[in-house]
């Protein structure tokens, strides 16, 4: 049985992390596919640190069925973590989506979407980069979220509430609970 994919993706910030541990309360969510990357990790994520050398070795080994490069670190999606469930999310990179549906035809898109100004407060708020960097990547956003305008996802969420509400909203759309 092939399982149903659905491929997360929204700028940083957007509250990916925080719809994923708020799926966690429903038993009829899919399983949230754990991601290999080489920074550290992020007490909000499903995720295993690794170092650039043991990600290579994996991916040479073949274990990954999905890896891109963002933000200079890489980041995968193994196998093993797709065949664990008959319904998984994956926690993925706009840009590596053209790329992910390839490989992966039946999977479905599932987007964030969250006003630049929230966006902008909550990047600065994080303290991880620069000012500059932090306009870089609103830049970024921008022209990514143009280019995923061709697309039409299985659901468009906006974070315009609480975490559990845009995984209310997300599990109404699998058809797990009625709204």
């Amino acid at each position: 049985m092939t399982a149903a994919l659905f491929y997360l993706c929204a700028p940083s910030g957007a509250g990916k992390n925080a719809l994923l541990s708020a799926l966690n309360e429903f038993k009829s969510a899919p399983y949230v596919a754990i991601r290999t990357i080489t920074r550290p990790a992020d007490i909000t994520e499903a995720s295993e640190p690794v170092t650039d050398r043991e990600f290579t070795q994996l991916k040479e080994a073949g274990l990954f069925a999905l890896d891109w490069l963002a933000n200079g670190f890489h980041y995968g999606i193994r196998t093993s973590e797709i065949a664990c469930s008959d319904s998984v999310i994956i926690n993925g990179s706009r840009a590596y989506w053209p790329e992910a549906k390839r490989r992966f035809p039946d999977m479905a898109l599932v987007t964030i979407e969250v006003p630049e100004p929230i966006l902008k407060d909550r990047l600065l708020a994080r303290g991880r980069e620069s000012e500059f960097e932090i306009f870089a990547r609103l830049k970024r956003n921008r022209e990514l979220s143009k280019a995923l305008q061709k697309e039409t996802p299985f659901c468009t969420l906006i974070n315009d509430r609480s975490p559990r509400d845009m995984a209310v909203d997300f599990m109404e759309r699998l058809g797990c609970i009625s709204g």
